[in-house]
């Protein structure tokens, strides 16, 4: 922990991400509740606004990211500066793994053969390593090379990323994430075992986000004072992004109940036979019309589970690449209201100041606000619930703001 400096930030991402940090607590404590509608939850079948939170958050991060290491090669020369990131890195994942666990226990010594500890080595890193400060780190050590490097490089970077993910994702990677039988699996030694949030290979993806927040801060550093032109460049840059992606999750309209997998009992499943290279040939015999996939936000009938769907759980090309315009058009809302017209809210301020303390501390507050709040509970009681957990919450972030306490790597 140390004092932090009051110099140099800028406002609209230290508002930026607060929000996406308030965000965070919203949807994660209300994901639990039977009686919240599907749009605040984490789904793997559409892109709900709970889905937008964490690709905003690791934008937000890349732009911090690409600001304080060009500091740093200035100041301290390569050597010490991507040591410095190493060891970031390492602290992040080391944290989530403390605070969030492993994922599994030895119930007994016997457990603990070489096989054993294989399996839970391979499961660890597999599915149970990635919560989002763990992504978080390996995704700036997947980077770093190309962190300091022209704003192509970079951009060339998210779509070599994109292309490697689909072609693991047609190889192997769609089933071996969905836990369906695959070759990777075979030598992973974790055959039937499903990840989340992409597994081992969806960081590759979630470095997108991360990256465009790298070019955010290019179009920022390089507007001076002159916000407004910036924060133009970035709505349309994330709107035409957007627009990409939603053509491209249009491929899972082609998709019918028909294409879905069968056991061998016969009983169908919800993946599609092959969910990655979409069935082309139908093109021809649809309208336009019918060829537009139900609008973001929006919950869609879903025939068979596809690689075109935004599926957070494959973290699919369509789901990362409108996450990331969205991140990015959101930003250039924020540049104006907060660095042309200079809005700005205390809840924001405090969260975006100190987001490491604050995400650690709100994990352990909704664990006990939890007790008191069952999975069942009346909508009344869930936003009572979500109110207490808030304020608790806030109370200890705004102790450490007061104390000039900040949680730093």
């Amino acid at each position: 922990m140390s004092s932090m400096a009051g110099t140099g930030r800028i406002a609209s991402m230290d508002q930026f991400r607060g929000y996406t940090v308030a965000g965070m607590f919203v949807v994660n404590f209300l994901g639990a509740f039977a009686v919240i509608h599907s749009v605040l939850k984490h789904n793997n079948t559409y892109f709900s606004y709970a889905d937008s939170i964490m690709p905003s958050f690791l934008f937000a991060c890349g732009f911090s990211y690409r600001l304080s290491l060009l500091r740093r090669l200035d100041q301290v020369g390569p050597s010490l500066a991507y040591r410095r990131i190493l060891w970031r890195s390492l602290g992040l994942v080391l944290i989530s793994l403390v605070v969030y666990g492993v994922g599994f226990s030895f119930k007994s010594w016997d457990e603990m053969t070489g096989q054993g500890v294989l399996r839970a080595l391979a499961e660890l890193l597999k599915a149970d390593a990635w919560e989002v400060l763990a992504i978080i780190g390996v995704c700036q050590l997947l980077i770093l090379p190309v962190v300091a490097r022209s704003a192509w490089t970079r951009f060339g970077t998210m779509i070599g990323f994109s292309a490697a993910h689909f072609l693991m994702s047609y190889s192997f990677n769609y089933d071996f994430v969905s836990g369906q039988p695959n070759w990777m699996d075979d030598l992973w030694g974790t055959s039937g075992r499903r990840a989340w949030d992409g597994g081992f290979f969806g960081l590759l993806h979630w470095s997108v986000p991360m990256l465009a927040g790298t070019l955010a801060f290019d179009i920022i550093n390089a507007a001076g004072r002159s916000r407004g032109s910036a924060a133009a460049r970035m709505i349309a840059w994330g709107t035409l992004i957007m627009i990409v992606a939603y053509a491209l999750s249009c491929f899972s309209t082609l998709y019918t109940a028909d294409d879905r997998r069968t056991r061998e009992n016969g009983e169908p499943i919800d993946i599609a036979n092959s969910p990655v290279i979409p069935p082309l040939d139908r093109l021809a015999d649809r309208s336009p019309a019918n060829l537009l996939a139900t609008a973001p936000l929006v919950e869609p009938e879903v025939p068979a589970k596809n690689y075109w769907m935004m599926d957070k759980r494959i973290v699919t090309i369509p789901f990362i690449w409108f996450s990331t315009g969205f991140a990015l058009a959101l930003y250039g809302l924020f540049v104006i209201a907060c660095d042309r017209f200079g809005a700005s809210l205390e809840l924001f301020r405090l969260l975006g100041m100190n987001p490491l303390a604050a995400y650690i501390i709100h994990g352990i507050v909704e664990r006990t606000v939890y007790a008191f709040v069952p999975r069942d509970s009346p909508l009344w009681w869930t936003m009572v619930g979500l109110v207490i957990f808030f304020a608790i919450t806030l109370v200890f972030v705004r102790f450490l703001d007061r104390q000039k306490i900040y949680l730093r790597l």
